[in-house]
């Protein structure tokens, strides 16, 4: 009898059945699995990678006086402009020194470099048909989401009809473009305008 007492004894003395604790034999995978810990991080992931893509909206606000596109793929930004001053560029009597104004992107000001030819409003174009000229980029802390989508824009503050010139899509990798343009109106202005992408 006093055998079997040791012998049970012995046997149990190398377990431990703590609560959270494993016996020798358990590997270190299982026992963080069993444990929560590696499952609670593959949940979390996993919940992550499910999100769905957010909506993407974008309040734009500049002094404009001519015809331009603003280029939006994922969260990075940059004009290409056509004709006349450049947006933020126009000055009344287009001599040094410039005014030089900040574009506002969701209410953040962006000032754009630009080739500055042959001077900061960045008039290369008198008359259509034109290349364009583009400035540098900024990014954004959202983006326009990469799945299938309806973009749509809303005239806040305009002396024209503005849109959109592209739908980002598949085709295009998702790039969104947006005309601003003062263009035939005379002069310039304050605009702002809208732009919404909606996940379908």
């Amino acid at each position: 009898m006093r055998f079997w007492v040791a012998a049970l004894v012995i046997a149990t003395a190398g377990c431990d059945f703590a609560p959270g604790r494993f016996s020798d034999n358990t590997s270190a995978d299982d026992a963080a699995i069993d444990g929560g810990q590696l499952g609670s991080d593959a949940s979390a992931d996993a919940a992550d990678n499910d999100a769905p893509p957010a909506n993407f909206h974008l309040r734009i606000a500049a002094f404009i006086d001519g015809e331009s596109h603003l280029y939006i793929k994922g969260n990075t930004v940059h004009w290409k402009h056509f004709i006349y001053a450049a947006p933020g560029r126009w000055d009344a009597d287009g001599a040094a020194p410039f005014t030089i104004r900040p574009i506002t992107l969701n209410g953040i000001d962006w000032l754009p470099n630009w080739p500055d030819q042959p001077n900061p409003e960045n008039r290369i174009c008198s008359m259509y048909p034109c290349a364009g000229v583009e400035s540098d980029s900024t990014t954004l802390p959202i983006s326009v989401p990469r799945v299938p989508s309806t973009a749509t824009w809303t005239e806040v503050q305009t002396r024209r009809a503005q849109g959109i010139v592209q739908t980002p899509t598949a085709a295009n990798d998702y790039e969104l473009i947006v005309l601003i343009s003062d263009y035939m109106v005379g002069g310039s202005a304050d605009y702002i305008v809208d732009v919404d992408v909606v996940v379908n």
